[in-house]
C-alpha cells in the first residue's frame, strides 16, 4: 500500500468513525478529501 493509499484509507476510517455531533458540512469536506485524493491516486497509477 502507498503513502497516498494509507492516506485515503485514514479519512476513511475517520468518516466511519465521526462522533454524531460532527455537522454535515465537517462529513462533506471529508468525502470531498476522499474523492480528491483517490483521483490523484488514480493520477499516479496511469
Amino acid at each position: 500500500m502507498t503513502n497516498l493509499e494509507e492516506l485515503i484509507q485514514y479519512w476513511k476510517d475517520r468518516l466511519a468513525s465521526t462522533p454524531e455531533h460532527t455537522t454535515g458540512r465537517d462529513k462533506e469536506a471529508i468525502r470531498a478529501t476522499i474523492r480528491y485524493l483517490e483521483k490523484l491516486n488514480s493520477f499516479w497509477k496511469d
